[in-house]
């Protein structure tokens, strides 16, 4: 019997030399040691990079299309808008299902995309962004009842249900397609539509 008690980690480097480990385990050991030790040492993936590129390259008429429900993807690239893509956006937010907070941004996106397409040659997205600007503290009546910003979908308050009328529709002294702004207070009044011929 040993005079004095082993400690254990003696105890444990024993066990371990006593074991005899197959070589195939011993090769396949060195072979995980030799990649990355953890997950988080792997750099992140860049699945989300062009959706990041796009995001970090928007102006105001493209964050407008965004805030209308336009997917990331679909927004048009280059410095200016054509009559063509701007019929095509208009059919592709016709079938594009929406959120309530996409009826005020579409509003305003399908007037500009209207405008692109009377004018009848391609319209620069600085000229957009300037006309963008023009809607900044107008409203349009949603289908919910709200009144909401015309470039974020943002609503502002709610003025009632929505009913059909003979000539369209709204709730109480608030139409449907019309645009309102803020007056003194808490005042709603009816505004003129930015006039996009003159900027």
């Amino acid at each position: 019997m040993p005079s004095e008690p082993r400690s254990l980690r003696k105890w444990i480097r024993v066990a371990c030399l006593s074991v005899h480990a197959p070589l195939s385990l011993l090769a396949v050991l060195a072979l995980l040691a030799s990649g990355p030790v953890a997950c988080a040492s792997r750099p992140p993936s860049d699945a989300l990079a062009a959706t990041r590129d796009a995001l970090a390259g928007l102006d105001e008429f493209g964050a407008l299309l965004l805030g209308a429900g336009l997917p990331v993807e679909a927004i048009p690239q280059g410095r200016s808008v054509s009559p063509v893509q701007a019929e095509r956006l208009r059919r592709y937010f016709a079938i594009l299902p929406y959120l309530p907070q996409h009826y005020a941004p579409r509003c305003v996106a399908d007037e500009l995309l209207r405008y692109v397409e009377r004018h009848g040659q391609g319209l620069s997205r600085w000229d957009l962004s300037r006309m963008v600007q023009e809607y900044r503290s107008l409203f349009l009546l949603r289908q919910d009842g709200f009144l909401a910003a015309a470039l974020t979908g943002e609503p502002a308050q709610c003025v009632g249900p929505v009913a059909v009328r003979d000539d369209g529709a709204g709730a109480g002294e608030f139409e449907m397609g019309e645009f309102y702004t803020r007056g003194d207070g808490e005042s709603w009044r009816r505004a003129d539509r930015p006039s996009l011929d003159k900027l």
